[in-house]
């Protein structure tokens, strides 16, 4: 379900007041002197700032982004030139974009706020990573925090404490709130806000911060400045996964997987070497593609991350311009009674907004969606000063000892996995699209028994789906297939046969992607042996790594939707900086699953 939306009221000078909460934004008129006084000279960040590496902020309440945007500022006057700035923002009613648009119109870095504009998750609930600028990256995490800050993945070097006052919004404010702040921090990490009040001292102090009273902004007597003494005690489980040495990466496969990780990383700083070999084509090689969201129509644990993934890929691809993605609009056609049932219960669902879906059981249409133009893309992404592209066919990974890290983006083919027990994590799917000369040549994407792709004068049809199958040669059974879904929609069209294209993608066997460090099996059946015996005994036990090695694979038929949020996921775990997807969807996606689920069935 979509959020409430800020009510708010502007003020004779166009100061925001919240209509809910009853109470001001930031001070009128002095909302970016109040900011620098309070959070910026209270968290001591000039300092820090001038010797910044990698800094993370967080902040309760992003509200019209004026803390964001003046703590960006100066981020970007004062930090090094290497420095990266995480900003996590956590926001429960988030305002309209025209408002916010009007509210921001004089503020400085007008590139960034154009930027935030342009990405806005709207009231969309969820972790969003907004990349506003080369060096900064903006995590909104939109929703109730109580709910939000528990599993989010990420250790704040500075916390801005920015809720509307205490007595106004209790639930931003509550001990066990505070707890969960400092268990989200490191020794050392500050926090800073307006108020001064008793229980907010109080609060913090219980959660192990030191408090200070110091003097507030303008008219008001005291804020509270605090630094937390000593480190939470570490968390161990499964997923915790270990960040990759300094050093040049390795990343084995130049498809969309691949491409994407690479960008990622090479965007964080990385030095990337990015593999590719014609004696196993990805895919991606095929000329259109199509970044579609088919969610389950259930709210079922992996549906969070299907709507997370598809809003990540719309923000990265709408910045390209349309000879690589054109969004011309995605029509889903409902083929029988039941996909007629699940259509309807995803509009029931309220998952988007209008403007992102609309239509009835019979068709849904994703207005943003469109055609990838997936070469063009694919030399895109590999387009930075920092990826160096080598055509190689790897037969071992002797070579590679030197790279701080080696990530398996291989699509089906897992021979190179240090781990045999994931070898069967991963199966192949052929596929077989076709390129037609046509009479007909729709302007959008309509997905049905096969997804009708315009493609400049031509349209693509495809593609086939045989499980289990590598083959590369050409069938014409399956051209066939294809001209005929042409026939059923456009009776007129007279497709001929231009060229055929046949991708292996490699599917996982329960259709989620495998993302992150390779787990060590043996580690995993000592430690969790225990799930043997009885599948539901809780364990929280940290597990054992193939040094080094790390994977992005099995996306299947979604990897043009999935491979942009993956990448992201992946380039902050081998930096260890903090991760854009909750600990429970982590959960679904790393490899270690197959192995906790292996022996529960008595496999491994």
């Amino acid at each position: 379900m979509l959020l409430q939306p800020a009510r708010l009221t502007l003020d004779a000078n166009g100061q925001p007041r919240s209509d809910h909460y009853q109470d001001i934004y930031y001070n009128p008129g002095a909302g970016f002197a109040e900011s620098e006084h309070v959070f910026i000279n209270g968290n001591r960040l000039h300092e820090r700032i001038a010797r910044a590496r990698d800094l993370t902020i967080g902040e309760v309440g992003y509200g019209t982004g004026l803390n964001f945007i003046h703590t960006a500022d100066t981020f970007l006057r004062e930090a090094p030139p290497e420095a990266r700035l995480h900003y996590l923002s956590f926001e429960l009613h988030p305002i309209a974009t025209d408002t916010l648009a009007a509210l921001q119109r004089d503020w400085p870095q007008p590139a960034i706020r154009a930027a935030i504009l342009a990405q806005n998750p709207h009231n969309h609930p969820g972790h969003h990573l907004l990349k506003v600028h080369p060096r900064i990256h903006l995590h909104l995490i939109l929703g109730d925090i109580r709910a939000t800050l528990p599993p989010l993945r990420a250790q704040v070097d500075a916390w801005y404490l920015d809720g509307f006052a205490p007595a106004k919004n209790p639930e931003c404010w509550t001990p066990e709130l505070i707890a969960e702040i400092a268990r989200h921090s490191a020794k050392g990490t500050t926090a800073a806000t307006f108020s001064a009040a008793r229980s907010v001292r109080d609060a913090l102090a219980q959660a192990g911060f030191h408090v200070e009273k110091i003097p507030g902004y303008g008219a008001k007597r005291d804020m509270i400045a605090a630094t937390l003494a000593a480190a939470p005690a570490r968390e161990p489980h499964w997923t915790n996964a270990p960040a990759a040495a300094s050093g040049r990466i390795a990343v084995i496969g130049a498809g969309i997987a691949g491409s994407t990780t690479a960008r990622a990383l090479a965007e964080s700083g990385r030095h990337v070497v990015l593999y590719h070999s014609d004696a196993h084509p990805a895919a991606s090689t095929v000329p259109v593609a199509v970044p579609y969201l088919n969610p389950d129509s259930e709210a079922t644990p992996n549906r969070p991350y299907q709507i997370a993934a598809w809003h990540h890929a719309m923000r990265a691809l709408h910045q390209y311009p349309r000879a690589l993605y054109d969004p011309c609009g995605v029509y889903s056609h409902a083929t029988d009674d039941g996909e007629r049932r699940r259509q309807q219960a995803i509009l029931d669902a309220t998952l988007l907004s209008d403007a992102e879906l609309r239509g009835d059981a019979n068709t849904l249409h994703y207005p943003r969606g469109g055609v990838i133009h997936l070469p063009a893309l694919l030399a895109a992404l590999a387009d930075h000063p920092d990826i160096e592209r080598r055509q190689a066919t790897l037969t071992d990974l002797r070579e590679l000892d030197s790279h701080a890290a080696i990530i398996h983006c291989c699509g089906w083919q897992t021979a190179l996995l240090p781990e045999p027990a994931l070898h069967d994590a991963i199966r192949p799917l052929r596929g077989q699209g076709s390129l037609f000369d046509s009479d007909t040549v729709p302007d959008a994407v309509h997905c049905g028994a096969r997804t009708l792709i315009p493609d400049g004068d031509r349209l693509y049809s495809g593609a086939s789906f045989n499980p289990n199958d590598s083959d590369l040669v050409p069938r014409a059974a399956d051209d066939d297939a294809n001209r005929q879904a042409i026939y059923a929609r456009h009776p007129d069209a007279n497709p001929r046969l231009h060229s055929h294209y046949i991708g292996i993608r490699g599917a996982s066997r329960d259709y989620m992607p495998l993302l992150g460090a390779i787990p060590d099996a043996a580690d995993v059946a000592e430690k969790y042996a225990a799930l043997r015996r009885d599948a539901g005994i809780p364990i929280a036990r940290d597990i054992a790594h193939h040094p080094r090695h790390y994977m992005h694979q099995g996306l299947g038929s979604k990897g043009c939707t999935q491979a942009w949020l993956n990448a992201d996921i992946l380039a902050a775990i081998l930096n260890d900086t903090p991760i854009p997807l909750p600990q429970p969807q982590l959960e679904r996606l790393a490899p270690a699953r197959y192995l906790l689920r292996a022996l529960k069935r008595g496999q491994l």
